[in-house]
């Protein structure tokens, strides 16, 4: 051969191989993303529809998987989904722990068989690992995670089954102004939850002429409490306390102001929604005003039935969480059998047309951005030892 044939071939092989840089996706040069291969994959088979599951097993929400299996078993005694394809459920801890948080969406990620998840509690976990299943490709739903930033990235996979910070913040708000409170002390937990939701409840105080005289926060697993109460028993004059809180923590400072001389009520957002505020509160959380996500006394036949079934099959009360779960695995079903498909994209697509679809914990609709449209919180009271709807 010619020495400048040699040449010419030389560069028509490298041509080749920039065409195969450069034009990765029409040629096939490369291997497809996770998500492609996720959703060739979940288009393709025909077996069973693997749905993650991403909580703190041992908090006070933990019963969220009780009502999980629960609408499981309802499902796939119905015939399943998109055709007759049962689901079932990848279990992981993630100990509400942001390290450990990251490992489980990571590990959930990279297993090509899940289409979808359902988690996380906390939203500190829940921003990151948002991040990590978009990018894989898996639809995620939040029935714990209030964070306002979660729903506003322009994703188009992750979708939450509760009123964001922003909504609770509001309504919490207008029962305060409800209740004739005019000035309010506001305690709060120094985390995403805790900041995101006490800066939105006191923009609403202010627009509504509210006066929040004084605002402190506490760490997760703190216990100097005293002196913050303390103070407000001596020298501050408020109508009430509004704690946006976790648990046990919650139930620690509701005992300590009332032991500090504090007769002024108290109410809480969904952090203290758990019968661990009772247990750990004993009598001195009687009479604590709590935001629900879930009314067990709610009369319509949705919740009838799902409290009698739950009853039945772990012999006690649904709690909000519980009903959470519920909803939330119902909400991927009805999605998938509306798309016909178990495929992420398209579930997420149906999931956005759901308007006004009917559970336990009320009525559902998404907007554009995966957030929940017109969802109410219960009101609830502690009284003679329970939570009563109010």
């Amino acid at each position: 051969m010619r020495p400048w044939c040699s040449k010419v071939a030389l560069l028509r092989i490298l041509g080749v191989a920039l065409s195969c840089l450069t034009l990765l996706p029409l040629s096939g040069c490369d291997k497809p993303s996770l998500a492609q291969q996720r959703a060739q994959y979940l288009a393709q088979s025909k077996g069973d529809v693997v749905i993650g599951v991403a909580w703190p097993m041992k908090s006070s929400k933990a019963s969220l998987l009780d009502g999980l299996q629960l609408a499981l078993d309802e499902v796939n005694q119905k015939g399943g989904v998109a055709g007759g394809r049962k689901l079932k459920l990848m279990v992981r801890d993630d100990e509400a722990s942001l390290t450990k948080g990251r490992l489980m969406a990571q590990e959930i990620a990279n297993n090509h068989e899940v289409a979808a998840v359902i988690g996380h509690l906390n939203s500190y976990i829940t921003e990151p690992a948002s991040q990590i299943y978009e990018q894989a490709g898996i639809v995620m739903i939040t029935p714990g995670a209030s964070g306002q930033r979660i729903t506003e990235n322009g994703r188009k996979l992750i979708f939450r089954s509760l009123p964001g910070n922003r909504e609770q913040g509001k309504q919490i708000a207008e029962y305060a102004l409800a209740q004739g409170y005019k000035n309010i002390a506001l305690y709060y937990i120094k985390n995403d939850y805790g900041i995101d939701l006490a800066n939105f409840f006191e923009q609403k105080a202010n627009e509504i002429g509210l006066t929040i005289v004084d605002r402190r926060s506490y760490t997760m697993g703190g216990d100097n409490y005293v002196n913050v109460l303390g103070d407000w028993a001596s020298f501050l004059k408020f109508d009430a306390i509004c704690l946006i809180g976790s648990l046990p923590e919650s139930a620690q400072i509701i005992r300590e102001a009332r032991e500090a001389g504090i007769s002024a009520p108290i109410f809480g957002g969904a952090g203290l929604d758990s019968m661990q505020l009772i247990k750990l509160g004993g009598k001195m959380v009687e009479g604590t005003s709590v935001f629900s996500l879930f009314n067990v006394d709610d009369q319509r036949e949705e919740v009838k039935q799902f409290r009698q079934q739950y009853q039945k099959k772990f012999n006690k009360l649904p709690d909000s969480s519980a009903a959470q779960g519920y909803d939330a695995l119902h909400l991927l079903a009805q999605a998938m059998n509306q798309a016909k498909t178990v495929e992420p994209s398209k579930v997420a697509t149906a999931l956005r047309n759901i308007r006004n679809w009917q559970g336990v914990t009320g009525t559902h609709s998404f907007d554009q951005k995966g957030d929940m449209v017109d969802k109410r919180l219960f009101h609830v009271v502690v009284k003679d030892g329970k939570f009563v709807a109010q």
